[in-house]
């Protein structure tokens, strides 16, 4: 079961946190995981296109976590796991907006866990390569017309194969869990050498 918001709007966020709260009691843990992205040459991305972006994948975590956070305080723990991207620290033409807002989530993460690891919450972030979904495929896709040589071959250079989403989930799971019980404020790459070279 679960319970359907627009991460990038505050009031439909608390109205489904709150719900949530009714109907589930305190969150353990939170995924902050909504996220798109734009593919354009940098000049001809709108300031509309910006501010959709930047909703979706940074002021989304902003949102959630303010209305998760307080439950999780009053508990005295909670983990959060946010999803960057290797797109936090490698760039790519034609991403820029993508990887400014994946910086930020990377940021957000180190921030958060700073701020609240004496009071019991830790912050992560997963950071994957190229993965075999929809989405990943569409990028993939749409920096090929670009003219930016992300083949399937090409990205099997640089890490291997593609990511399955499985393995992105699980390393999400760890960090969430309490195997990962001293991990916090790192971003774990989950790209099969691809941040190593």
């Amino acid at each position: 079961m679960g319970l359907g918001a627009d991460v990038s709007q505050g009031v439909q966020v608390r109205e489904a946190v709150a719900r949530g709260l009714a109907e589930f009691g305190p969150a353990d843990v939170l995924f902050n995981h909504a996220g798109t992205l734009i593919v354009k040459p940098f000049l001809d991305v709108q300031e509309h296109e910006w501010d959709w972006l930047m909703a979706v994948n940074v002021k989304s975590m902003y949102l959630v976590t303010q209305a998760v956070l307080p439950q999780m305080l009053a508990k005295g723990a909670g983990s959060i796991v946010c999803t960057s991207s290797i797109s936090a620290q490698y760039a790519t033409p034609g991403e820029v907006v993508y990887n400014a807002s994946k910086g930020a989530c990377q940021m957000f993460a180190r921030a958060i866990a700073v701020e609240f690891r004496d009071r019991g919450i830790r912050c992560n972030a997963v950071a994957p390569g190229f993965i075999r979904t929809p989405h990943g495929e569409r990028e993939m896709r749409d920096l090929q017309q670009m003219g930016v040589d992300a083949s399937e071959a090409a990205i099997s250079l640089q890490q291997g194969r593609l990511c399955e989403p499985e393995e992105v989930a699980r390393a999400a799971l760890f960090l969430a869990s309490d195997d990962a019980s001293f991990v916090s404020g790192t971003q774990l790459f989950v790209d099969n050498g691809f941040s190593a070279v």
